[in-house]
């Protein structure tokens, strides 16, 4: 259902300790690929609500989408891949469309099961001082589908001294429309005609409709 996939108030309730939590190293938030447990139906339930809501067009299927990047941050990771010589792929994630038949683009993903930057013999993140911003406010943000951290699972009420990314996240999603009303130059313009993706056109066409 749509729910699963927006807030929980009650967990956002309880979640206001102050103590800190201590990465314990274990990589598993940089395996950013799950399977998600959702219908076809629910999914184009969701997708209905955000188009309906928020005018927000998903480009991908959620069964697909990995870790959120900004605009910025895409070019920010594709630079570092360039200077490691790492095999980067990203996506767009969401997009609005616009009467001149072209989507602006709002954010992506990173299109792989494990994140490339993460170091899998020393188990460290090899961009960690340019890392995106959601993975500075994991785990601190609470949903009914978070549940990858260890140390979390143990210490439900331990949280990051980097809390600040969390309320500068959430402002992010409460400024969403105004961005798009003003269309940041940061974000891509893709003209429609030119998707390759049939995949992400058929999406299109389904949450339009």
């Amino acid at each position: 259902m749509v729910e699963n996939f927006l807030p929980d108030p009650i967990l956002e309730k309880k979640n206001n300790a102050s103590k800190t939590f201590i990465c314990t190293q274990c990589g598993e938030c940089c395996h950013i690929r799950e399977k998600k447990n959702i219908t076809d139906k629910d999914e184009q339930d969701y997708f209905n609500y955000m188009h309906k809501h928020y005018g927000i067009i998903y480009l991908a299927p959620l069964s697909e989408i990995t870790i959120n990047i900004s605009p910025e941050e895409k070019h920010i990771l594709e630079q570092e891949a360039k200077n490691k010589n790492i095999d980067l792929s990203i996506k767009p994630k969401r997009a609005i469309a616009l009467k001149s038949n072209e989507l602006l683009i709002l954010d992506y993903f990173i299109d792989h099961d494990i994140c490339p930057f993460f170091d899998r013999k020393n188990k460290l993140c090899t961009v960690y001082d340019k890392r995106p911003l959601i993975c500075r406010s994991y785990p601190l943000l609470s949903s009914k589908t978070l549940g990858k951290c260890k140390f979390k699972k143990k210490n439900p009420k331990m949280y990051s001294y980097e809390k600040i990314y969390a309320k500068k996240l959430d402002s992010i999603v409460n400024k969403q429309k105004e961005i798009i009303k003003t269309l940041d130059i940061n974000y891509e313009l893709v003209d429609l005609n030119k998707i390759k993706n049939l995949k992400e056109l058929h999406i299109l066409k389904k949450v339009s409709s």
